[in-house]
């Protein structure tokens, strides 16, 4: 028996919950609303583009409230352990189904306080007196231009006038930080949206998704020395260090193995930057470059993605055999004559051979091999 090969595109894919961490920062203003903006909601905006016709009045229970967790910060030495906003939401989250569960006062004071915090997750203890002071500069209660600098907010990216609770956690910032028991906790939080300018930087964001350690992902270890190759180690003490510099550094990034999900029926291809270990899960971390207007506003999503994707020829294992510890399949040429031709095998699956055409550039389709019962 024969018969032709045809090259595929050979997927391994697992459904999985995507988590989308970006680059946000906000601020709630007095009597705000979507009309109040000069552009559509969506829009990309700089920082000098005027976003309202008139001047506005930042809120100045808002902005006491920043100050006051910048101050807890401080006073609590959070930015000796970062981790522990991590710890603490988790605890705050366990065992409800829902931000709508019964909860006592303190522990809605508890929460707010850990959502607000994860903007500024890895500042340092100059960073938060800086970002206190930047507070103080909108303190007064008066009027003023509505612009990202005006604001003090990031320089560029998309304007939108409302957020939700859930996305505070999922600020790029908690990224380095981040544990299975946190993604299962974001399901908790509240995703009810409020009114407050709300900027998505439009540059890049992550994706953070969680899968069986045992899982073999394409590219994993050529992305882990990568890694090791950037920072010098692969532990995720550097991640924060490792995450700024792979968004300063694009020219480095593309380097990096991609990796393609399936996401409301629409195919996107990311690039694989690490992964870390978590009990008997690992949490794999995607960027993504393209297409970043069309996840501003998504948090977290069920999708398909691509563990193994490559364009293979799939044989039955009976064309294979093996000489002296090498694998060969027989090519047939003018009916009858056959020919040795040594093939690498990517991997076996019910009873079939996968061979990676990156890994076989002597076979090509349309060639004809001989199968043995």
């Amino acid at each position: 028996m024969s018969m032709l090969l045809d090259e595929e595109r050979y997927t391994e894919s697992v459904t999985t919950d995507l988590y989308f961490f970006k680059n946000i920062d906000y601020r709630e203003i007095d009597n705000f609303q979507a009309t109040d903006l000069t552009m559509a909601e969506g829009e990309k905006a700089n920082g000098y583009t005027s976003l309202t016709s008139n001047p506005k009045v930042v809120n100045v229970e808002y902005v006491n409230e920043q100050i006051q967790v910048i101050d807890k910060l401080i006073e609590d030495e959070y930015y000796n352990n970062w981790s522990r906003i991590v710890g603490e939401l988790v605890t705050n989250y366990e065992g409800m189904n829902s931000i709508t569960s019964q909860i006592e006062e303190s522990e809605r004071q508890q929460q707010d306080f850990l959502l607000e915090s994860v903007q500024y997750m890895g500042y340092t203890l100059e960073e938060l007196q800086a970002a206190r002071l930047t507070f103080v500069e909108l303190t007064g209660g008066t009027s003023r231009n509505i612009t990202l600098n005006d604001l003090y907010m990031h320089s560029s990216g998309y304007i939108f006038t409302s957020i939700k609770p859930v996305e505070k956690v999922l600020n790029q910032e908690m990224l380095p930080y981040i544990s299975v028991n946190l993604l299962d906790s974001i399901a908790k939080i509240d995703q009810e949206s409020s009114t407050q300018l709300k900027v998505v930087n439009n540059d890049h964001l992550f994706i953070a998704f969680a899968v069986d350690q045992d899982e073999s992902i394409m590219g994993e270890d050529e992305m882990l020395a990568l890694k090791e190759e950037m920072m010098g180690t692969t532990d995720k003490g550097i991640n924060q260090e490792y995450y700024d510099f792979l968004v300063q550094r694009i020219d480095q990034l593309f380097y990096y193995p991609e990796l393609r999900f399936n996401c409301n029926d629409q195919v996107y291809s990311s690039y694989l930057i690490d992964e870390i270990e978590d009990g008997d899960q690992k949490i794999i971390i995607l960027m993504v470059k393209d297409y970043v207007n069309e996840f501003s506003q998504m948090v977290m999503t069920e999708a398909d993605v691509y563990l193994q994707d490559y364009d293979a020829f799939v044989i039955p294992e009976t064309a294979v055999y093996e000489e002296e510890g090498e694998n060969y399949i027989q090519t047939v040429s003018k009916g009858y004559f056959n020919d040795p031709l040594p093939v690498e095998i990517e991997k076996t699956i019910d009873g079939d051979a996968v061979l990676k055409t990156s890994a076989n550039p002597s076979l090509s389709s349309g060639t004809r091999i001989r199968i043995y019962p």
